[in-house]
């Protein structure tokens, strides 16, 4: 071949090069072309000598934790509303599992969970026009939908359908795992996005601080927005006068006290164990002027996220109809003793009206409701969702559930019930044990 061929030849590959390179760096982006890739799960890499910074690096890189940007406008004021929180990809195309009666495989985007609490101007009609995305480590942001949440576990799982991240694994530590498998004061980390998003990924390393116990930390007030941690009063205006009332909205049992410090921004960021398993969400902190100086520090389990996620990537993306149950979609208004104790102490706060878990009781005789002291779901209201539940009536106690006729288990308080109704699947029978103010016991049978 003559010179000059070869020069030709030489020259077209460069031109090809310089070509190919301009056009996926600087043309293909303003497409917005999504493509997706397959991916495994982080923590199946995670090797012996790897330690805690190694994998928080192995999953900042990855794009499996991420900063979650709520945006809203205020009905009322008009104003817009910014909140941050952080976020934990639990799957995304490539990932599989057979514990359902089907195998689910999730074939594009990426799922990922956070608190309610982060997203919860999603669920408030007190904001309109609000979008929910991530930030991730290089601060490209990606649109985001809500597939699930619910409120009382403080739990919330979106889906991010133009990012393929890669997603880590998930396992109950402390729920509905054997004994041997509960946390007995381990080493954890976080990975969250305190203060803004000036510190997304932003490592911490502590202990679990509470030998394994699920205790009830503090009650956390979203309506209006204020600190977490706190019982929250405030003033409603009226066109004729204003008065005082209280908000109850959330009595966190169920959670974990953890030795590591947990700043707004924080919360919905993923709590590891030293291997890089993903066993919970960081998600308050009390103020330490509340506390005697010492903050504390809590973490909601992820065994909620576990029971629903399959479910939801089935209904997400093969359009099936997945049942997740919770105690709203029964029709009952509830409590149990952990929230009478405070429904009680805010009821002898103020003689006007008050709220619990935003229903609103404007009879005082409720106020003998609220010592309730016994194990077992208090019921308040029961709209009659199903007419099974029709005879279910005030001053009824929820004491056991049982599946399919299967391992009656009881119901000690509201978490007790969520975690059972969240095991419901298309075509099971639950069956709701319950007894009366003078002691009468009955039951309801419910087909799904």
């Amino acid at each position: 071949m003559k010179k000059n061929s070869w020069l030709m030849v030489l020259g077209s590959l460069i031109m090809v090069l310089v070509l190919s390179f301009f056009c996926t760096q600087f043309l293909f982006p303003l497409f917005k072309t999504r493509t997706y890739s397959e991916t495994n799960c982080l923590t199946d890499s995670i090797t012996e000598d790897m330690d805690v910074y190694d994998i928080a690096k192995l999953y900042r890189d990855s794009n499996a934790t991420v900063a979650v940007i709520v945006k809203g406008q205020s009905s009322e004021s008009g104003n817009y509303v910014t909140s941050l929180g952080s976020g934990v990809s639990v799957a995304s195309k490539g990932y599989e599992t057979t514990s359902l009666s089907e195998k689910c495989v999730a074939n594009k985007g990426s799922y990922y969970v956070t608190n309610y609490h982060v997203i919860e101007m999603y669920d408030n009609s007190r904001y309109k026009s609000v979008s929910v995305s991530i930030m991730v480590e290089d601060e490209n942001t990606y649109s985001c939908e809500v597939l699930w949440f619910n409120k009382e576990l403080d739990l919330a799982l979106i889906y991010c359908d133009t990012l393929n991240s890669d997603y880590v694994k998930m396992e109950d530590r402390w729920i509905a795992c054997d004994e041997n498998k509960k946390l007995d004061y381990e080493t954890i980390f976080t990975i969250g996005s305190p203060l803004d998003t000036m510190y997304i990924n932003r490592l911490t390393v502590g202990n679990i601080a509470s030998n394994n116990e699920l205790t009830m930390v503090t009650v956390k007030s979203i309506y209006p927005y204020s600190s977490n941690g706190r019982i929250s009063y405030y003033e409603y205006m009226s066109s004729n006068f204003a008065f005082s009332t209280t908000v109850l909205d959330n009595v966190y049992e169920d959670v974990i006290d953890v030795s590591l410090g947990i700043t707004s921004g924080n919360s919905g960021g993923g709590c590891f164990t030293e291997d890089g398993v993903l066993i919970g969400l960081t998600t308050l902190g009390s103020d330490a002027d509340e506390t005697g100086g010492n903050q504390m520090n809590g973490v909601v389990s992820i065994y909620p996220v576990i029971e629903v996620l399959d479910k939801m990537i089935l209904k997400n993306e093969m359009q099936e109809n997945e049942v997740i149950i919770d105690i709203k979609s029964l029709g009952l208004v509830g409590m149990d003793a952990y929230e009478a104790v405070y429904s009680s102490y805010i009821k002898s706060q103020t003689s006007y009206s008050y709220y619990f878990l935003n229903e609103a009781f404007y009879d005082s005789s409720y106020s003998s409701d609220f010592n309730f002291s016994d194990d077992g779901y208090y019921i308040l209201s029961n709209n009659n969702s199903y007419s099974a539940l029709s005879s279910v009536s005030r001053g009824c106690i929820i004491t056991s559930c049982q599946i399919n006729n299967e391992n009656l288990q009881t119901i000690a308080d509201r978490n007790d019930l969520l975690y059972i109704l969240l095991q419901v699947d298309s075509g099971d029978n639950l069956k709701i044990n319950f007894k009366d103010e003078i002691g009468n016991v009955s039951s309801a049978s419910l087909q799904f």
